[in-house]
């Protein structure tokens, strides 16, 4: 049997509800999946770039923006970009497909 490469797609249930931030292990990275509905699925860093915050805990989603309620930094869901600050530094985004009833999360 051969080892996963590091690099390789990481599939978890679909069984999201709307609205709902999920923390997964992606390879040693923590990893938020995020689901507005509709099969609309956002995976990015789960840490804030400002103080490190655990978004899966302190993260709220407000259309499609993911707000740390740390200190009100402001990231967009579909790049990962600063919307406002403090935070200075984008989150990581990871690619999401929909494949039947499973999520595959890829860099």
């Amino acid at each position: 049997m051969t080892e996963p490469r590091e690099s390789a797609p990481k599939e978890i249930p679909k069984d999201f509800r709307p609205g709902e931030i999920r923390k997964v292990d992606f390879h040693g990275q923590e990893v938020i999946v995020i689901y507005l509905g509709a099969n609309r699925y956002y995976a990015l860093s789960a840490r804030c770039t400002h103080l490190k915050c655990d978004l899966s805990k302190v993260g709220a989603v407000i259309r499609e923006e993911l707000v740390c309620q740390c200190h009100f930094s402001r990231f967009s869901l579909a790049d990962g970009r600063v919307l406002k600050g403090p935070a200075r530094s984008p989150l990581k985004v990871y690619k999401v497909e929909v494949r039947d009833d499973k999520i595959v999360i890829g860099e």
